[in-house]
């Protein structure tokens, strides 16, 4: 098994495509994962890239890394002029990921701030404001959940402000489990407002 597919496994790479799918990236977006910090590489994502782009793949080394880990210097050279990648289909996985964000725990995965990441705690913050909702748990305890996550979308927000220029940035941990349930809750939603339209249309 390439290395990759095992860390993908790992680390609920479908899940998260299955999360994200549900969003894109706004125009005004600038491609600041792109083209600002590094980018990792497995061994076997730089052969793909190599065979692509044999000139652009220069620019990817393994200098000082771990053996199979490779690394490229931003702005990526397979970068767009118009900011979009050339190699979507065949993105490195640290880019599918983009922008949750492997940590150590092994039971939980970062949540960045970029304008998607915010909209996805605004619809995480939704969730499970209504699971809760509809829970056996006090009226107390709905509200105080209420206000932490409204708490939670706020201070996420202001880490948006100027946040490609941060050295370190402020990440919300979600369990895996939670980002299941995420996934899941999404692709309902989107059942629900399909069911709607068909039976209003436009």
């Amino acid at each position: 098994m390439e290395i990759s597919t095992a860390v993908k496994k790992a680390i609920r790479y479908s899940i998260v495509q299955n999360i994200l799918k549900h969003y894109q990236c706004p125009e005004t977006c600038g491609a600041h994962c792109c083209s600002q910090g590094q980018i990792h590489f497995f061994e076997d994502e730089v052969k793909i890239l190599t065979l692509m782009d044999k000139e652009k793949a220069k620019n990817i080394t393994n200098e000082s890394l771990s053996a199979g880990i490779y690394q490229m210097n931003t702005p990526c050279s397979f970068l767009s002029s118009s900011g979009r990648c050339e190699v979507y289909n065949n993105r490195p996985t640290v880019c599918g990921m983009y922008p949750f964000k492997v940590n150590t725990s092994g039971t939980s995965l970062g949540l960045q701030p970029c304008p998607i990441g915010f909209m996805i705690i605004r619809d995480f913050a939704e969730w499970i404001i209504d699971t809760f909702s509809r829970s056996a748990v006090s009226d107390e305890e709905k509200t105080r959940i209420k206000e932490e996550w409204q708490k939670n979308i706020e201070l996420y927000e202001a880490e948006l402000v100027d946040f490609h220029f941060k050295p370190v940035l402020k990440e919300m941990q979600i369990p895996f489990d939670e980002l299941e349930m995420l996934s899941m809750f999404l692709s309902s939603r989107k059942t629900v407002l399909s069911l709607i339209e068909d039976k209003n249309p436009a």
